[in-house]
């Protein structure tokens, strides 16, 4: 009878120990190191640079035409002078909206590319969690004091979604 209890004690006392390990992942490197992750920084840099490119076009046209008041507003017809300048009003204004939606664009973009890098990977960490029995995978390592790196499991995720 004591020999079966000891059994039991110490076979419980295993699955305990299994079901109390704990894992942490870091977010930004699951982002930014998987390959979901590389090619959405990098559809994001082709945006950004589209973007840019049309908003130094506008601001060519903006120096172009204060360049053109600057040196030929003495020689112009006041009406002539005072709608130029009201076009560089107008035009200055579109640059300001464009770079601002660009910026906003970009920050839209971005963030839909991490949520869907970060779903997909939510499936995978389950599976390495079941897979590891682990009980516990935190997504944020800041709300704690203090994680032990080796139980950073953000290598192990990283490859199985690398593999999809």
């Amino acid at each position: 009878l004591a020999c079966c209890f000891v059994v039991i004690f110490l076979s419980s006392g295993i699955a305990a120990a299994a079901a109390d390990m704990v894992g942490y992942i870091n977010l930004n490197r699951l982002v930014s190191e998987s390959k979901m992750g590389e090619q959405a920084k990098a559809d994001i840099k082709k945006m950004r640079e589209k973007k840019e490119a049309a908003v130094a076009e506008k601001l060519k046209k903006i120096t172009s035409l204060r360049d053109t008041i600057n040196n030929m507003g003495d020689k112009m017809a006041p009406e002539e002078k005072r709608n130029k300048v009201e076009d560089l009003k107008q035009l200055y204004k579109e640059y300001q909206r464009m770079v601002a939606d660009a910026k906003e664009d970009i920050t839209r973009e971005d963030r839909q590319l991490v949520a869907t890098i970060l779903q997909k990977a939510d499936a995978v960490l389950k599976m390495v969690a079941k897979k590891n029995k682990f009980a516990i995978i935190l997504k944020d390592p800041n709300a704690i004091g203090y994680l032990d790196p080796d139980v950073d499991i953000t290598d192990l995720v990283l490859k199985e979604l690398n593999k999809k």
